[in-house]
Parts: structure tokens; C-alpha cells; sequence
């Protein structure tokens, strides 16, 4: 049976990519820091799973989390989904929640690895799949330190499938636009449509299918395709819709934090 480790198994993507794999046949190992969420996920999986909790901002946690995975047989897939926001205007932001977006999203993913690496617990022929964001291209006014730590993992990424490559170890980037999940929810603006957000269901089968044909790179859907070909070939005007989407819209009495 082929195993998958999934961070942020236990809500929106990361729970639908559980699901997924659970029924694609897959031994499900879930990290979540939420226990019970991560409870009912397994619950609802069709296969075997295991769940590893851990606050993936603490460095005891990390260190705690690597040393039960590496215990672990290899993993054939290992998707890097678990992150975090903090919005607001970054100059009247508290650093701390800035601090814990950066652990998460950036500094877990790039130690587990290194550990899941060093101790060959992933599989040669495996994957390694980066949840990043469309924001790479289009940039994200009012949540800099999450576009930053989104840039700086597919950049790590990036880097990381070339070194791997005669190891046989192949490395996918997925880039998303809103999802329909309750953390996408609970940082949009006022009056953003739920009903344009791609479903999480959807896009776990994106992911599936992109990491089954050995893709490189994942944007799914032709709305996001296009956001960021714009963010490419018109970055100001793409930064100026962002800005009015987004920057514009959040309230004046400061930052909402994850």
C-alpha cells in the first residue's frame, strides 16, 4: 500500500487531499494541530491513516513531529499543505502572528523535509508536493508576511526538483486561488462570493491527477491561469486590483489574525 503524509489534514485542503488519497488507496499520515478535527478526518477515510498533532510553529513541535516521521516506512507521497494568515496593514500588524505565518507556511516545510530527506523516508520515485499561492504572481496587499512565506517555498520548491531529480524524487508546486474553505473565509473582505472559490474536493482531484502526470507546476483553473499570466505581463495592474479586491477593504481598526 503506497503511504502520503499530508500537513493541515484536518481542514480544507488539506482534509479534502486526505479524503482523496484515503480513496485513491493510499495509508493516510495526517499532522494536524488541531486533535479533534484530526479524529473526525480519520474517522471519515476510507483506508488505514495515522494522525502525528503538533503545532507546526513550535520548534519542540517540529523537532517532536520529525523524529515520529522518520520513524515511520517511507512515504510516496508527501504533500506540504498545513498554513496560516494574518491580515491587516503590516505597519500597524502585531509581529508575533506574522512570526507564526512564516513558521508554518515556510520553516516547518523546509525542516520536515530536510529530516524526511536526511533519514530517506521519502521514496525514490516519490513526490513531494508545496501548496503555495496565486499570490506569487498577483501579490497580496493586507497579508505580505503570507505572500512572502508563499514565494519563499516555491522558491525552495523550485530549487529543491532539480537537486532531486537523480534521486528520482519528483516535486510539484501547486498554486491556488480562493478556495471555498473556512480559513479562506475567515480572512476574505467583506462581501467576497463564496460561490466563486473553487471547492477544496475539486482541487485535491487537481492535485492528484497533476502529481499522477509528474507536473512540475499546478495553477487550477482558467480564472487563476489568467490571473496570473496577468501578474506576469501587467504586474502593476494586476497589484491594482489586488489592492482594490483586497488592501481596500479591510477594516481600519487593524489586522485579523489566524
Amino acid at each position: 500500500m503506497k503511504r502520503c503524509l499530508v500537513t493541515g489534514a484536518a481542514a480544507g485542503i488539506g482534509r479534502a487531499l486526505a479524503l482523496e488519497l484515503s480513496r485513491a488507496g493510499f495509508f493516510v499520515h495526517g499532522v494536524d494541530v488541531d486533535a479533534a478535527a484530526g479524529a473526525a478526518t480519520a474517522s471519515e477515510l476510507e483506508g488505514p491513516s495515522d494522525f502525528t498533532i503538533a503545532d507546526l510553529a513550535s520548534d519542540g513541535d517540529v523537532a517532536r513531529a520529525a523524529a515520529e516521521l522518520v520513524e515511520r516506512p517511507p512515504f510516496d507521497w508527501v504533500v506540504h499543505n498545513a498554513g496560516i494568515n494574518a491580515v491587516g496593514a503590516f505597519a500597524r500588524s502585531e509581529l508575533e502572528p506574522q512570526r507564526r505565518v512564516m513558521a508554518i507556511n515556510l520553516l516547518a516545510p523546509l525542516l520536515l523535509t530536510a529530516e524526511l530527506l536526511r533519514a530517506e523516508r521519502i521514496a525514490r520515485g516519490g513526490s513531494l508536493v508545496f501548496v503555495s499561492s496565486l499570490s506569487r504572481f498577483v501579490g497580496y496587499p493586507g497579508a505580505a508576511c503570507y505572500a512572502a512565506s508563499k514565494d519563499g517555498l516555491a522558491s525552495y520548491a523550485r530549487s529543491l526538483s532539480v537537486s532531486l531529480a537523480p534521486r528520482g524524487i519528483h516535486v510539484l508546486t501547486v498554486y491556488p486561488g480562493p478556495t471555498r474553505t473556512e480559513h479562506a473565509r475567515r480572512h476574505s473582505p467583506p462581501g467576497s462570493s463564496e460561490a466563486k472559490r473553487m471547492p477544496p474536493e475539486e482541487l485535491a482531484v487537481r492535485i492528484r491527477r497533476a502529481v499522477e502526470a509528474r507536473k512540475r507546476v499546478l495553477i487550477p483553473g482558467a480564472a487563476n491561469r489568467f490571473s496570473a499570466a496577468l501578474g506576469h505581463v501587467a504586474p502593476r495592474v494586476a497589484e491594482r486590483a489586488m489592492k482594490k479586491l483586497i488592501f481596500d477593504k479591510l477594516p481600519s481598526a487593524g489586522p485579523a489574525t489566524s
